[in-house]
């Protein structure tokens, strides 16, 4: 049997990892720690968000001309104002339904929802955030 071999002699030491010393180059590669959390927000560039407006579609059977249904509205109003949420961001204002379009199977439409957002961690009114809980509830008042 033959004893393994060693890679490193005794005594010797690793080499320690190298730390960043210039504060400008921390800064610049972990900007929230240099106190500049909305530098770090800016920068990052959110799926679904077309600047200050998270747009969502859906897709469904039928046709652009094919009447949609207030429920399904509702649902996909509070459906958009969740995945903002889920994608860091705070909706403020009216889900808007933005038009309906033929997909090319020609079975099939795309259903567009706009909201204005603001980035969580630079909203400042927070309390003023759409939830899709307050879409829903002004929703069945509206049915009563």
């Amino acid at each position: 049997m033959a004893a393994a071999k060693a890679t490193a002699q005794a005594g010797a030491e690793a080499p320690a990892p190298p730390t960043v010393t210039d504060d400008k180059a921390r800064a610049a590669e972990f900007p929230a720690k240099a106190g500049h959390p909305d530098t770090e927000v800016d920068k990052r560039s959110p799926d679904g968000a077309e600047g200050p407006v998270h747009v969502k579609e859906f897709v469904l059977l039928g046709r652009a001309d094919d009447p949609i249904s207030e429920s399904t509205h509702t649902a996909n109003r509070a459906a958009a104002a969740h995945e903002a949420i889920q994608r860091g961001l705070h909706p403020h204002g009216e889900v808007e339904f933005t038009g309906a379009t033929d997909q090319q199977d020609g079975r099939s439409v795309t259903l567009t929802y706009r909201v204005p957002v603001v980035p969580s961690s630079t909203d400042h009114n927070s309390a003023d955030t759409t939830t899709p809980r307050s879409i829903l509830t002004q929703q069945s008042k509206g049915d009563s």
